[in-house]
Protein backbone atom coordinates (compact mmCIF):
# COMPACT_ATOMS: atom_id res chain seq x y z
CA UNK A 1 0.00 0.00 0.00
CA UNK A 2 2.58 2.26 0.90
CA UNK A 3 4.29 1.24 -2.20
CA UNK A 4 1.52 2.33 -4.59
CA UNK A 5 0.75 5.42 -2.40
CA UNK A 6 4.20 6.28 -3.24
CA UNK A 7 3.95 5.86 -7.19
CA UNK A 8 0.82 7.87 -6.99
CA UNK A 9 2.01 10.98 -5.93
CA UNK A 10 5.10 10.86 -8.27
CA UNK A 11 4.59 13.49 -11.21
CA UNK A 12 3.54 12.62 -14.56
CA UNK A 13 6.22 12.93 -17.12
CA UNK A 14 5.08 14.96 -20.24
CA UNK A 15 7.96 14.89 -22.42
CA UNK A 16 8.18 17.91 -25.04
CA UNK A 17 7.77 17.22 -28.43
CA UNK A 18 8.74 18.52 -31.77
CA UNK A 19 5.44 21.07 -31.45
CA UNK A 20 7.09 22.71 -28.71
CA UNK A 21 8.79 25.88 -28.16
CA UNK A 22 11.37 24.73 -26.17
CA UNK A 23 12.78 21.90 -29.35
CA UNK A 24 13.07 25.16 -31.66
CA UNK A 25 14.84 27.14 -28.99
CA UNK A 26 17.45 24.51 -26.97
CA UNK A 27 19.26 23.28 -30.23
CA UNK A 28 19.24 26.57 -31.66
CA UNK A 29 22.43 28.44 -32.57
CA UNK A 30 21.38 31.63 -30.98
CA UNK A 31 20.71 30.21 -27.89
CA UNK A 32 24.19 28.71 -27.70
CA UNK A 33 25.76 31.82 -27.65
CA UNK A 34 23.45 32.21 -24.23
CA UNK A 35 24.73 29.51 -22.48
CA UNK A 36 28.31 31.20 -21.13
CA UNK A 37 26.59 33.70 -19.28
CA UNK A 38 23.85 31.22 -17.81
CA UNK A 39 26.71 29.23 -16.52
CA UNK A 40 28.70 32.00 -14.79
CA UNK A 41 25.21 32.39 -13.13
CA UNK A 42 25.25 29.08 -12.23
CA UNK A 43 28.95 28.70 -11.11
CA UNK A 44 28.26 32.20 -8.85
CA UNK A 45 26.61 29.93 -6.75
CA UNK A 46 28.18 28.64 -3.80
CA UNK A 47 27.90 24.93 -3.80
CA UNK A 48 27.91 24.65 -7.96
CA UNK A 49 30.83 26.15 -7.92
CA UNK A 50 32.45 23.75 -5.42
CA UNK A 51 31.03 20.93 -7.16
CA UNK A 52 32.44 22.40 -10.80
CA UNK A 53 35.85 23.58 -9.40
CA UNK A 54 36.15 20.19 -8.23
CA UNK A 55 34.93 17.90 -10.77
CA UNK A 56 34.66 19.41 -14.04
CA UNK A 57 37.33 19.67 -16.54
CA UNK A 58 35.64 23.03 -17.86
CA UNK A 59 39.71 24.21 -18.15
CA UNK A 60 41.96 21.50 -19.32
CA UNK A 61 39.12 19.79 -21.87
CA UNK A 62 36.53 21.90 -22.61
CA UNK A 63 35.81 20.59 -25.56
CA UNK A 64 34.74 17.51 -24.25
CA UNK A 65 33.01 18.87 -21.09
CA UNK A 66 30.59 20.78 -23.67
CA UNK A 67 30.27 17.42 -25.52
CA UNK A 68 29.59 15.60 -23.06
CA UNK A 69 27.20 17.94 -21.51
CA UNK A 70 25.04 18.17 -25.30
CA UNK A 71 24.91 14.26 -25.04
CA UNK A 72 23.27 14.13 -21.49
CA UNK A 73 21.42 16.99 -21.55
CA UNK A 74 20.37 17.97 -24.98
CA UNK A 75 18.03 14.54 -25.44
CA UNK A 76 16.07 15.24 -22.28
CA UNK A 77 14.69 17.62 -25.45
CA UNK A 78 15.37 16.27 -28.58
CA UNK A 79 14.58 12.44 -28.28
CA UNK A 80 11.98 9.98 -28.31
CA UNK A 81 9.02 10.07 -25.14
CA UNK A 82 10.61 7.17 -23.36
CA UNK A 83 14.13 7.73 -23.75
CA UNK A 84 13.65 11.85 -23.04
CA UNK A 85 12.50 10.02 -19.40
CA UNK A 86 14.77 8.11 -19.36
CA UNK A 87 17.81 10.37 -19.84
CA UNK A 88 16.32 12.55 -17.24
CA UNK A 89 16.83 9.39 -14.72
CA UNK A 90 20.09 9.42 -15.86
CA UNK A 91 21.30 12.95 -15.18
CA UNK A 92 19.90 13.43 -11.97
CA UNK A 93 21.40 9.77 -10.77
CA UNK A 94 24.81 11.18 -12.43
CA UNK A 95 25.00 14.14 -10.47
CA UNK A 96 24.94 11.58 -6.79
CA UNK A 97 28.44 11.09 -6.73
CA UNK A 98 29.06 14.97 -6.93
CA UNK A 99 29.68 15.72 -3.63
CA UNK A 100 32.35 16.59 -1.01
CA UNK A 101 33.79 19.57 1.25
CA UNK A 102 34.80 22.79 0.03
CA UNK A 103 37.38 25.62 0.59
CA UNK A 104 35.33 26.80 3.47
CA UNK A 105 35.17 23.19 5.11
CA UNK A 106 31.30 22.91 4.31
CA UNK A 107 29.91 19.87 2.54
CA UNK A 108 28.09 20.44 -0.78
CA UNK A 109 25.85 18.29 -2.89
CA UNK A 110 24.88 18.70 -6.26
CA UNK A 111 21.20 17.78 -5.47
CA UNK A 112 20.87 19.89 -3.34
CA UNK A 113 17.45 21.30 -4.29
CA UNK A 114 17.99 24.88 -4.52
CA UNK A 115 21.48 24.86 -6.06
CA UNK A 116 19.96 21.50 -8.37
CA UNK A 117 16.90 23.49 -9.54
CA UNK A 118 19.08 26.67 -10.00
CA UNK A 119 21.05 25.42 -12.62
CA UNK A 120 17.41 25.09 -14.75
CA UNK A 121 16.40 28.41 -13.19
CA UNK A 122 18.69 30.17 -15.82
CA UNK A 123 17.28 28.64 -18.65
CA UNK A 124 14.23 30.43 -18.97
CA UNK A 125 15.83 33.60 -18.56
CA UNK A 126 18.01 32.64 -20.94
CA UNK A 127 15.43 31.86 -23.33
CA UNK A 128 13.45 35.02 -22.96
CA UNK A 129 16.55 37.42 -23.47
CA UNK A 130 17.49 35.32 -26.39
CA UNK A 131 14.36 36.43 -28.33
CA UNK A 132 14.71 39.95 -27.35
CA UNK A 133 17.95 40.44 -28.16
CA UNK A 134 18.41 37.95 -30.86
CA UNK A 135 14.53 37.97 -31.99
CA UNK A 136 11.25 39.02 -31.23
CA UNK A 137 10.16 39.32 -27.73
CA UNK A 138 7.81 36.50 -27.09
CA UNK A 139 4.16 37.49 -26.52
CA UNK A 140 1.88 37.02 -22.89
CA UNK A 141 0.25 33.89 -24.63
CA UNK A 142 3.83 32.16 -25.63
CA UNK A 143 5.70 33.28 -22.87
CA UNK A 144 3.02 31.09 -20.90
CA UNK A 145 3.44 28.26 -23.05
CA UNK A 146 7.34 28.50 -22.99
CA UNK A 147 7.10 29.09 -19.33
CA UNK A 148 4.93 25.53 -18.91
CA UNK A 149 7.54 24.12 -20.99
CA UNK A 150 10.10 25.16 -19.52
CA UNK A 151 8.44 23.47 -15.72
CA UNK A 152 7.82 20.27 -18.07
CA UNK A 153 11.44 20.09 -18.51
CA UNK A 154 12.69 20.53 -14.69
CA UNK A 155 10.57 17.67 -14.14
CA UNK A 156 11.83 15.33 -16.10
CA UNK A 157 15.37 16.48 -15.02
CA UNK A 158 13.76 15.08 -11.42
CA UNK A 159 13.20 18.77 -9.59
CA UNK A 160 10.75 18.55 -7.63
CA UNK A 161 7.15 20.73 -8.26
CA UNK A 162 8.36 22.48 -4.92
CA UNK A 163 11.49 24.08 -6.09
CA UNK A 164 9.98 25.24 -9.80
CA UNK A 165 8.44 28.94 -9.57
CA UNK A 166 4.71 28.39 -10.28
CA UNK A 167 3.86 31.34 -12.14
CA UNK A 168 6.41 33.67 -14.03
CA UNK A 169 5.67 36.25 -11.63
CA UNK A 170 6.90 34.17 -8.89
CA UNK A 171 10.24 32.85 -11.68
CA UNK A 172 11.11 36.72 -12.01
CA UNK A 173 11.01 37.56 -7.98
CA UNK A 174 13.03 34.49 -7.03
CA UNK A 175 15.30 34.85 -9.84
CA UNK A 176 16.64 38.30 -9.03
CA UNK A 177 16.27 37.75 -5.07
CA UNK A 178 18.92 34.76 -6.42
CA UNK A 179 21.16 37.07 -8.14
CA UNK A 180 20.93 40.14 -5.49
CA UNK A 181 21.36 37.91 -1.84
CA UNK A 182 22.94 34.46 -2.62
CA UNK A 183 25.06 34.62 -5.55
CA UNK A 184 28.77 35.27 -4.97
CA UNK A 185 32.01 36.11 -7.30
CA UNK A 186 32.91 32.56 -6.82
CA UNK A 187 36.60 31.21 -7.94
CA UNK A 188 35.46 29.24 -11.08
CA UNK A 189 32.98 32.38 -11.72
CA UNK A 190 36.54 34.61 -11.59
CA UNK A 191 38.18 32.49 -13.91
CA UNK A 192 34.95 32.74 -16.30
CA UNK A 193 34.82 36.19 -16.39
CA UNK A 194 38.15 36.90 -16.56
CA UNK A 195 40.02 38.52 -20.07
CA UNK A 196 42.34 35.11 -20.49
CA UNK A 197 39.94 33.00 -20.23
CA UNK A 198 38.99 32.67 -23.96
CA UNK A 199 42.05 33.23 -25.25
CA UNK A 200 43.46 29.91 -23.43
CA UNK A 201 41.11 27.94 -24.75
CA UNK A 202 43.02 24.44 -26.29
CA UNK A 203 42.75 23.70 -30.01
CA UNK A 204 39.66 21.80 -30.76
CA UNK A 205 40.51 17.65 -30.57
CA UNK A 206 40.51 17.76 -34.66
CA UNK A 207 43.64 16.80 -37.05
CA UNK A 208 42.22 18.94 -39.68
CA UNK A 209 42.89 22.59 -37.98
CA UNK A 210 46.67 23.38 -37.30
CA UNK A 211 47.62 24.59 -34.13
CA UNK A 212 49.01 28.34 -35.77
CA UNK A 213 45.82 28.38 -37.52
CA UNK A 214 43.79 27.78 -34.37
CA UNK A 215 45.93 30.52 -32.52
CA UNK A 216 44.55 33.02 -34.91
CA UNK A 217 40.81 32.17 -34.67
CA UNK A 218 41.29 31.68 -31.13
CA UNK A 219 42.47 35.56 -31.03
CA UNK A 220 39.61 37.10 -32.82
CA UNK A 221 36.73 34.70 -31.43
CA UNK A 222 37.83 35.12 -27.79
CA UNK A 223 37.76 38.35 -27.96
CA UNK A 224 34.44 38.21 -29.32
CA UNK A 225 33.08 35.30 -27.09
CA UNK A 226 34.14 37.42 -23.59
CA UNK A 227 32.01 40.65 -25.37
CA UNK A 228 29.22 38.44 -26.02
CA UNK A 229 29.27 37.10 -22.40
CA UNK A 230 29.61 40.32 -20.95
CA UNK A 231 26.54 41.66 -22.53
CA UNK A 232 24.66 38.64 -22.14
CA UNK A 233 24.71 38.94 -18.43
CA UNK A 234 21.85 40.56 -16.68
CA UNK A 235 22.32 43.89 -16.17
CA UNK A 236 21.63 43.38 -12.66
CA UNK A 237 24.74 40.48 -12.32
CA UNK A 238 26.81 43.30 -14.03
CA UNK A 239 26.17 45.92 -11.84
CA UNK A 240 26.59 43.69 -8.08
CA UNK A 241 29.87 42.66 -9.50
CA UNK A 242 31.00 45.70 -11.62
CA UNK A 243 31.56 44.40 -14.13
CA UNK A 244 32.65 46.99 -16.36
CA UNK A 245 30.31 47.97 -19.05
CA UNK A 246 29.98 51.29 -21.28
CA UNK A 247 27.75 52.58 -23.46
CA UNK A 248 29.64 52.79 -26.41
CA UNK A 249 29.73 48.07 -25.28
CA UNK A 250 25.91 48.63 -25.80
CA UNK A 251 25.71 50.63 -28.53
CA UNK A 252 27.91 47.77 -29.98
CA UNK A 253 26.16 45.25 -28.86
CA UNK A 254 22.58 46.53 -30.25
CA UNK A 255 24.11 47.06 -33.29
CA UNK A 256 25.50 43.37 -33.72
CA UNK A 257 22.12 42.42 -32.11
CA UNK A 258 20.45 43.95 -34.91
CA UNK A 259 22.77 42.49 -37.89
CA UNK A 260 22.49 39.05 -35.83
CA UNK A 261 18.64 39.45 -36.37
CA UNK A 262 19.21 40.24 -39.93
CA UNK A 263 21.21 37.14 -40.62
CA UNK A 264 19.05 34.80 -38.52
CA UNK A 265 15.72 35.57 -40.49
CA UNK A 266 17.86 35.05 -43.93
CA UNK A 267 19.13 32.09 -43.14
CA UNK A 268 16.80 28.31 -43.80
CA UNK A 269 15.41 27.10 -40.28
CA UNK A 270 16.94 23.95 -39.83
CA UNK A 271 20.27 25.65 -40.30
CA UNK A 272 19.74 27.69 -37.31
CA UNK A 273 19.81 24.29 -35.35
CA UNK A 274 22.65 22.13 -34.06
CA UNK A 275 23.14 18.92 -35.69
CA UNK A 276 21.40 16.45 -32.74
CA UNK A 277 18.20 18.70 -32.76
CA UNK A 278 18.30 18.95 -36.93
CA UNK A 279 18.75 15.05 -36.23
CA UNK A 280 15.52 14.48 -33.85
CA UNK A 281 13.39 17.20 -36.33
CA UNK A 282 14.49 14.40 -39.23
CA UNK A 283 13.36 11.72 -36.88
CA UNK A 284 10.04 12.92 -35.69
CA UNK A 285 9.14 13.88 -39.26
CA UNK A 286 9.74 10.20 -40.35
CA UNK A 287 8.43 8.42 -37.34
CA UNK A 288 5.44 10.90 -35.98
CA UNK A 289 4.05 7.56 -34.10
CA UNK A 290 6.90 7.34 -31.98
CA UNK A 291 6.08 10.74 -30.36
CA UNK A 292 2.85 9.72 -29.64
CA UNK A 293 2.39 10.95 -25.99
CA UNK A 294 -1.09 9.02 -25.48
CA UNK A 295 1.16 5.85 -24.73
CA UNK A 296 1.68 4.63 -22.23
CA UNK A 297 5.19 5.46 -20.96
CA UNK A 298 6.90 3.89 -17.64
CA UNK A 299 7.77 5.99 -15.06
CA UNK A 300 10.73 7.56 -13.76
CA UNK A 301 12.43 6.90 -9.99
CA UNK A 302 14.15 10.02 -8.48
CA UNK A 303 15.37 9.30 -4.85
CA UNK A 304 17.14 11.83 -3.16
CA UNK A 305 20.13 10.14 -2.03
Amino acid sequence: MAKAAEQSSRPVLTPLGPDSYTWHDFGSWRFNLMLPQAFVLQVSHPIIDAGVGEHSVYKTDPWGRARRSTQLLWPIVYARPQKAIDMGVKLYDLHRSIKGVDKQGNTYFALNPEAYSWVHITGYDATIRMHELMGRSPTAEQRAAMFKEWRQLGMLMGIRDQDLPANESEYWEYFHGMIKDKLEMTDVAKDLLAPSHYLEIPKPPVDWLPEFAWKMIRAVMGRFMRFILKATLPDQYREKFAIPWTRNDQRLFKAWCRFYRVMHALTPKTLRLIPLARKAFKDARQHPEAYNLNKTLKGAHYELG
